[in-house]
């Protein structure tokens, strides 16, 4: 359902992003590499956000299927899973879909959908770094895969 609002967090070894979809379009977006330092200050940053968007929906990625996460980045994952679970808003822990063959082609298509982050799709050669923005994207993605199903898929996870 488009009337609600989603808040999507993803976390990666030196980084955490959300992005806050409200009626369907892009609110805000933020990364934080500041955050992703220790479990004490992702809970910080996990905490403010919630309480400051009041989101009706809160997702990120189901700890049990990101297989190819690190143990820092796990832990990050846990500790935004707590303060989810504890707020006030409903807390949808997903599969994330792979329907691209890279990380930077889903980036890309998000980009198209929602044009206020085109500007941050990463572009990069073979053997460079994963760009800061990644994160951003997994986060936009997770709350994207939400979206569409609303109530429903609100329902089925249940």
């Amino acid at each position: 359902m488009r009337n609600l609002s989603y808040l999507g967090f993803a976390a990666r070894y030196r980084r955490i992003s959300f992005v806050l979809i409200e009626h369907g379009q892009l609110a805000t977006w933020h990364t934080s590499c500041v955050a992703a330092k220790s479990t004490e200050a992702a809970r910080e940053f996990t905490r403010e956000f919630i309480e400051v968007f009041s989101p009706d929906v809160i997702v990120m990625e189901k700890l049990e299927t990101a297989g190819r996460k690190g143990a820092k980045a796990k832990a990050l994952l846990q500790v935004i899973r707590e303060e989810a679970e504890n707020a006030n808003a409903q807390f949808l822990p997903l599969k994330r879909k792979n329907e691209f063959r890279t990380r930077e082609a889903e980036a890309s298509h998000l980009g198209n959908l929602y044009p206020e982050l085109a500007d941050k799709v990463p572009h990069r050669e073979h053997c460079d770094n994963e760009p800061h923005h990644m994160v951003l994207f997994e986060a936009l993605a997770l709350a994207h895969q939400a979206v569409p199903g609303g109530p429903m898929l609100l329902a089925r996870q249940m």
